[in-house]
């Protein structure tokens, strides 16, 4: 079965939540007997970290644009207006000569630029995979009351245009895949009669046998790793700071965030909050999360599975996460994980626990028991290639 994946960037190397999701699906769907998968997309920074798969074809061309101010004018959101260029348009053209293809596979909101080029309606099928609930993700964060009047007008314009880009790409496919089971609910609320799926992420990564002991020699550190690009992010750095201040400087708590940034954000962040640490485009994060007691998820706004917590699980580390974080994680938010519904109340909840070594120990243990059969890419490959197997058999809808 020959399908055309159509995605940002060459998600290798993946140093980002979407990147990691996008390889890992890619890797398990091309595995599978009887599928070849050629990707477009365009160039990433950085060598690419595996070797060629005959059964994956990469199509990369450019870079992504930097420039946004013409996505204001734009019907389509800014991201699918800079993916969408000349070069991307002009790449598809060609391939679309090449012959018949069976599934046009649409990774994120952002690819929607391909419908228009895309015939109408039947073959070729076309699959969507969502990272997130766009319509309502982007909302949320355009409410957010950050930045000047200009600023979140420019983000309310944007978050209508996601909404009705994703709402083309629905209407239009074949098979819906969502990451949570929130947002595989609000796609078949949606759109009923729609074929759905489930698929969330694998894991494989580093994962240890039993957790190591957290002990009273343990530092005593909470960690955030992750990518710090979005506005999103970042908002959801900026609150949980603000709520940790006071409580943990109070009880001498090193917070340390490692990841993807701008090294003047972080800087920025540094001179406001001299008792955290900030480390950007670090080349691995396993000092960082094998020197804390505690992985924290703080997110409030940005939906989506939280790649991040397998990282801490599968290493042994505690979790403590906003309970809207926890979708997709097999996992007790009562024992397993420190959880809250705000981000004072979790950097509270993380001050109360930190000495409680009892409690962290048993929960990083259980947390990892709960979770060490349940992310096998391997699984999300056969999952996916069944669906599409399975909808390829009966008629094309009118």
């Amino acid at each position: 079965m020959r399908c055309l994946w159509i995605t940002r960037q060459d998600p290798r190397p993946s140093n980002s939540g979407e990147l990691i999701y996008t390889r890992g699906l890619l890797r398990a769907l091309s595995a599978h007997p009887g599928f070849k998968v050629t990707v477009l997309a365009h160039r990433a920074v950085g060598t690419p970290d595996e070797p060629p798969d005959p059964k994956l074809r990469w199509e990369l061309h450019g870079w992504i644009p930097n420039g946004r101010l013409g996505g204001l004018v734009s019907m389509l959101p800014s991201d699918a207006w800079r993916l969408g260029n000349f070069t991307m348009r002009d790449s598809l053209e060609t391939l679309s000569e090449e012959g018949h293809w069976d599934w046009v596979i649409i990774d994120q909101a952002a690819c929607g630029w391909v419908l228009k080029h895309l015939p109408q309606p039947g073959r070729p099928r076309v699959a969507y995979i969502a990272h997130n609930h766009e319509a309502s993700v982007r909302k949320q964060v355009a409410s957010e009351r950050g930045g000047s009047l200009p600023f979140r007008m420019a983000l309310a314009w944007d978050a209508w245009k996601y909404g009705k880009l994703e709402r083309a790409i629905c209407e239009r496919a074949d098979l819906i895949s969502a990451i949570t089971p929130r947002d595989e609910a609000l796609f078949k609320q949606e759109f009923p009669g729609k074929r759905t799926l489930r698929l969330p992420p694998g894991y494989n990564g580093p994962a240890v046998e039993s957790p190591p002991p957290i002990t009273k020699n343990s530092p005593r550190r909470v960690v955030l790793a992750g990518a710090f690009e979005w506005l999103a992010k970042r908002r959801n750095l900026e609150l949980f700071l603000a709520a940790a201040d006071a409580p943990f400087r109070h009880h001498n708590i090193r917070f340390v965030v490692a990841g993807k940034a701008d090294t003047d954000y972080f800087a920025g962040l540094d001179r406001r909050y001299p008792w955290a640490e900030f480390h950007a485009n670090v080349p691995s994060m396993d000092p960082y999360l094998a020197n804390a007691r505690i992985g924290l998820i703080p997110e409030a706004l940005g939906g989506g599975f939280k790649l991040k917590a397998l990282d801490y699980i599968f290493r042994g580390l505690p979790v403590a996460a906003l309970e809207q974080a926890l979708s997709g994680l097999p996992v007790n938010p009562a024992q397993d994980v420190i959880t809250a519904r705000q981000p004072a109340e979790l950097a509270e909840a993380v001050a109360a626990r930190i000495d409680d070594l009892e409690f962290l120990n048993a929960a990083a243990s259980r947390a990892l028991f709960a979770c060490r059969a349940s992310f096998q890419w391997s699984d999300r490959g056969s999952v996916l290639a069944a669906a599409l197997e399975d909808i390829s058999t009966s008629p094309p809808r009118p």
